[in-house]
């Protein structure tokens, strides 16, 4: 499947855990703030540097003299701030894991509810595609996904039963067992998906894109198929009484 190669943010993530440097920082924020204050120290001092060589009044020997007056007294605040924005940018990556957290939180929250209609489900779960944050089995049966794009994702076994997904993009997606009984696809795009086990019983998949689309198993009872590309022999075969 294409979505197995796709670099996300995740398989990023899974590469800085294996390694130690970056698994002590982002566990220690004392760590995190000592390497921001290295690279803070480094910034000035070649700001320091370009200023006594470059400036009006370029000084003797400008590049050998003292690095330590980027933390002089008059430097402090400059510094500070210099360093705080560095364990920002390191931070990073735990501020996005906070974000993933609060929209599966959010996804969890609307399924239990019952809300049929929610843009914040919709961008939730399209950005915790794009990041690589898969949830196999999840449940959004019954709500309304219209023009949901998630393609190269992965949400095996996925309860999407009586869910509105019409000109949703699907493509190249790994839908192993999952259930979209009775839910409307209309011109949805479903091309290069890995649908292996699948259940579009009583589903609307008219004008929908199935091309190159991995069938085995897929079950298409009494679904609409008028207009879908789909393999034409599965489609006659799926038609009999």
């Amino acid at each position: 499947m294409a979505h197995s190669h796709r670099q996300t943010w995740l398989t990023r993530q899974q590469r800085r855990h294996a390694s130690p440097f970056f698994l002590l920082l982002d566990r220690s924020f004392g760590f995190r703030v000592l390497i921001a204050a290295i690279l803070s120290f480094a910034l000035l001092s070649l700001v320091n540097r370009f200023d006594n060589c470059h400036g009006a009044d370029p000084r003797e020997n400008c590049l050998t003299s003292n690095f330590l007056d980027v933390i002089s007294i008059g430097n402090v605040e400059s510094f500070s701030i210099v360093t705080a924005g560095f364990v920002y940018i390191i931070e990073a990556g735990r501020r996005k894991e906070k974000e993933h957290h609060e929209q599966l939180t959010l996804l969890l929250a609307q399924q239990e509810t019952g809300v049929k209609y929610s843009l914040g489900r919709i961008r939730a779960i399209e950005d915790l595609s794009s990041d690589g944050i898969w949830q196999d089995d999840f449940d959004l049966h019954g709500t309304n996904l219209e023009g949901l794009r998630i393609p190269f994702s992965r949400w095996r076994g996925g309860n999407f039963a009586n869910t509105v997904l019409r000109k949703a993009n699907l493509r190249g997606s790994d839908l192993k067992g999952a259930n979209f009984k009775e839910a409307d696809l209309t011109g949805a795009d479903l091309s290069g998906s890995d649908l292996t086990q699948a259940n579009f019983t009583r589903a609307i998949l008219t004008n929908a894109d199935l091309s190159g689309a991995i069938l085995t198993g897929t079950v298409f009872q009494d679904a609409d198929l008028r207009g879908s590309n789909i393999d034409q022999s599965l489609a006659a075969l799926n038609d009999r009484p």
